[in-house]
């Protein structure tokens, strides 16, 4: 055997005979690989290449497009970096826009038109040089209709807009245009308020135009796959009574059967509602709510409704749906929605019967500035009496802007009891079982079951309607016995309609519960919870 010296020479020997015969190979491949890049274009681009595109940064069904040459400008631009690399894309990104309500939870780096909780498809350009998702199916929740009319203002409740097919949007303008899928249509226009009661002077109206062939279409700059709904805030809103009968059963009812699938334009935008009520609107919607009245583009939708179908005051009747909701479909849909104990989990008594000193527990409602509960120390001593656990809230609470920790509260209740009022509507917390304890003021019968025990018990709730005596309220004081007040309000409501049963009966009427009188009715209520 050699040394391992010798070794060692002959292995340098042989490696610089094979660096001589390598070298020449390495010189012709390398030279072979930079005429192939030359001729196929693969070098970076710089601030003048042909492209005219910037690398899209995909989050959502809706792919961005970049400005170009022919002034297009993107929904909402956004600034993709390509990891361990310093070249950026060639355009400045916009600004956020200012129209999407920021209530809606998204990811930090998120600057898509609405949340990305999609996959992200591939995007490429259509014939009108929009930015679409590649590969998307065709819409087919609705067929264009046989006749031009797509709006029906014959209901006495609200109006309605339907258009299935090429519906555009025009936020600024308060403005959605159907274009037609046939050439005959002679143009029509309607002006409607987009929300479940028409007969209000004060709610902002939106424009629906079904264009004729002599009218262009406005250019898209945004293309959607899904479909929306366009709806106004405002109105009676700010009273919890009217927030869910006049805005959250209507677009529950509208918006449901998609799914989440849909995306809503408010108009006359309210930032405190859409912050009250994030939880049930982000079960409603799974993308970013635009506010329609700052909205700067040309949205293009193969479906959009305008204006909320609606039923009755706080109701839903399955007869006139569809999909045949109720309004346990609607209180079970907001209970998962804050993630409070399935259908099927009793009451709180019955949950926990084996627990020999449970009690039944009771949420009792103080209004804070009308029909009062001038004796609630003394009410609350009662209800105690009868083997209650109280848990006293005031108004103000039930109209806090955050509800997540409130409705955990009713939810731990197995009844709820308070004058006639909007505190009431809090029942859609409740479990399936539970009590709603009613108490009624004086010269209010009249509106009493339909606001709120017809509702209780579509719910699957148990409902105690308790009508207080003359003597219980603070109107005999001021009118006394004489007085057609007292006497007869039936009277006072035909000669002042709802107008004077609301000066009288609604603002100027606090109550002094007789416990003596209420003790029937607080039993009544036991024996459902029991």
């Amino acid at each position: 055997m050699g040394s391992p010296k010798a070794a060692r020479s002959k292995a340098g020997q042989g490696g610089i005979w094979r660096r001589r015969i390598s070298a020449p190979f390495v010189v012709v491949l390398v030279a072979a690989v930079l005429v192939l890049v030359a001729f196929t274009g693969q070098f970076v681009q710089g601030p003048d290449a042909s492209s005219r595109f910037t690398p899209v940064h995909v989050e959502d069904s809706i792919p961005r497009r970049a400005p170009t040459d022919q002034g297009l400008e993107t929904s909402d631009s956004s600034r993709q970096e390509g990891e361990g690399s310093d070249q950026k894309a060639d355009a400045e990104p916009d600004e956020s826009p200012d129209e999407a309500i920021r209530e809606q939870q998204q990811p930090p780096e998120d600057t898509t038109e609405y949340s990305g909780k999609e996959s992200s498809p591939q995007v490429q350009e259509d014939e009108e040089g929009i930015v679409k998702e590649a590969g998307s199916t065709p819409y087919t929740k609705c067929t264009p209709p046989s006749s031009m009319t797509v709006c029906d203002l014959s209901n006495p409740r609200f109006d309605i807009c339907e258009l299935c097919g090429d519906a555009r949007t025009i936020g600024q303008s308060s403005t959605v245009m159907y274009v037609p899928h046939t050439q005959t249509s002679d143009g029509e226009e309607w002006s409607i308020r987009a929300q479940s009661r028409k007969n209000l002077p004060w709610i902002k109206k939106v424009t629906v135009k079904s264009l004729n062939t002599s009218q262009p279409a406005p250019r898209c700059t945004s293309k959607h796959a899904m479909p929306a709904i366009v709806f106004a805030l405002g109105g009676l809103t700010a009273n919890v009574w009217h927030d869910f009968s006049d805005v959250l059963v209507p677009l529950f009812l509208t918006a449901r059967e998609f799914d989440g699938d849909v995306q809503f334009l408010i108009t006359n935008n309210q930032p405190w509602f859409t912050k009250k009520y994030s939880t049930i609107l982000s079960n409603l919607t799974r993308h970013t709510i635009i506010d329609f009245d700052s909205d700067d583009q040309v949205r293009c939708y193969p479906h959009v409704i305008v204006g909320l179908r609606s039923h009755g005051d706080l109701g839903i009747y399955p007869n006139l749906s569809p999909q045949n909701y109720t309004m346990m479909d609607f209180r079970l849909f907001v209970r998962a929605a804050y993630g409070l104990p399935a259908p099927e989990v009793g009451i709180p008594y019955r949950a926990d019967r084996d627990d020999p000193d449970k009690k039944p527990r009771v949420m009792l409602i103080d209004r804070g500035k009308t029909r009062r509960l001038v004796n609630a120390a003394y009410v609350v001593q009662g209800l105690e009496w009868f083997g209650f656990e109280v848990v006293k809230v005031d108004q103000n609470k039930t109209d806090s802007t955050s509800l997540d920790d409130f409705v955990h509260l009713v939810d731990s209740c197995d009844a709820i009891m308070g004058a006639h009022g909007a505190g009431l509507t809090n029942m859609v917390f409740l479990r399936s079982g539970g009590v709603v304890v009613h108490v009624v003021p004086h010269g209010v019968e009249f509106m009493a079951d339909a606001f709120y025990g017809t509702p209780a018990r579509d719910m699957g709730l148990r409902h105690v309607n308790y009508s207080i005596s003359p003597e219980e309220s603070t109107l005999l004081e001021k009118y006394g016995w004489n007085h057609t007040v007292i006497k007869d309000p039936e009277a006072v409501r035909s000669s002042g309609g709802l107008e004077k049963v609301g000066e009288v009966y609604m603002s100027e009427q606090d109550i002094v519960l007789n416990m003596t009188r209420f003790g029937p009715s607080l039993l009544k209520a036991i024996d459902f919870i029991m």
